[in-house]
């Protein structure tokens, strides 16, 4: 078998639906990496009419690197989740990269450095994690602290020559955030041995994958090189799957995701990360419905609160809250 027809390291998977343009600008990021060595799958989640046919014109212009998959159209399409789980049932290579299709990576040696570190490595790598930069819709930046930005502030080891960092599970733990998947590259093996993202998700699906992935891993490293933008979505907009969903919905979807991690993670200090996570969400929560004049139903997810992350402080809080209820019924 000839070097050109060896399966490529690396299968970047990008989902899409109904926005060609920004989709293209998408994809020229990624064939401006310094190496070839990787195939790029598209799954079209059912685009339909003027934008079908963009995107079918499209695929003239690009290699035989670049793949493309057309999902049947759905009024709300099949969910990105599900749309990366195909991109990753046709991958053929032996690590998977996510981009979201309105965001770009902007690092043209991201893709080397990572092989570079996956060649240098004794064992093979599991997970691989980067950083991202936040912009406005209106181009302004943000001023950061999302994801794992900064951990290396909590490794005593210094990097490797290539500004790697061994990471441990208790060294992801002691952030709040997780790795977007525009900064993770997986091993294809882990994301199959997880069974890959939870189709069920609609929102945060990336939150999940990311805790049930370090709760197996064996070799993990972290590079805080800033190697992709991402684009805040526009909340008068209604083509991203996370501001679809209402505030309330949303945190709904994080309880599942918390109690997944509680009931199933094999490793105590994860689940006590998710126990604490679900207690921070709860909270949220109960303020929510309080903003919305449910009192009711927020008195309800602050005791919820005091069963899973108990403080006196918060004890008070909630019986305030109660009292509040028992004498003034009507208003609330």
């Amino acid at each position: 078998m000839s070097a050109s027809q060896l399966p490529p390291t690396f299968s970047i998977v990008i989902p899409t639906r109904d926005r060609a343009d920004l989709f293209e600008r998408t994809l020229q990021s990624v064939f401006e990496q310094d190496i070839e060595d990787f195939e790029v799958i598209i799954v079209n989640d059912g685009s339909s009419g003027e934008h079908l046919a963009a995107y079918r014109a499209m695929e003239s212009r690009y290699d035989a690197r670049v793949h493309f998959v057309y999902l049947p159209h759905r009024q709300h399409g099949h969910g990105p989740a599900y749309s990366r789980n195909v991109g990753a049932a046709h991958a053929s290579g032996a690590y998977l990269c996510f981009l979201d299709d309105d965001d770009l990576w902007i690092d043209t040696g991201h893709l080397r450095r990572v092989r570079d570190s996956i060649a240098a490595s004794s064992a093979p790598i599991d997970l691989y994690f980067t950083d991202q930069r936040a912009v406005y819709p209106d181009g302004s930046n943000h001023p950061g602290g999302l994801w794992i930005t900064g951990m290396e502030q909590r490794i005593k080891t210094s990097p490797d020559r290539l500004g790697n960092y061994v990471v441990t599970l208790e060294h992801l733990l002691q952030t709040t955030g997780f790795a977007h998947l525009n900064c993770t590259v997986y091993r294809r093996e882990l994301f199959e041995s997880i069974g890959g993202l939870d189709e069920s998700l609609r929102y945060e699906e990336d939150r999940d994958a990311y805790l049930r992935s370090i709760d197996i891993a064996q070799t993990m490293r972290y590079n805080p090189k800033i190697i992709a933008q991402h684009h805040i979505p526009d909340p008068k907009k209604t083509d991203n799957a996370s501001i679809v969903l209402t505030r309330i919905e949303k945190k709904i979807i994080q309880f599942r995701i918390c109690d997944k991690a509680i009931a199933f993670s094999r490793n105590a200090g994860l689940r006590a990360f998710a126990r604490r996570a679900k207690g921070y969400e709860l909270k949220n929560m109960a303020a929510l419905l309080k903003q919305a004049g449910r009192h009711r139903e927020a008195v309800y997810y602050m005791k919820e609160a005091l069963l899973v992350s108990f403080t006196f402080k918060w004890l008070a809080y909630t019986l305030a809250n109660a009292a509040q209820l028992v004498l003034r019924p009507k208003d609330y």
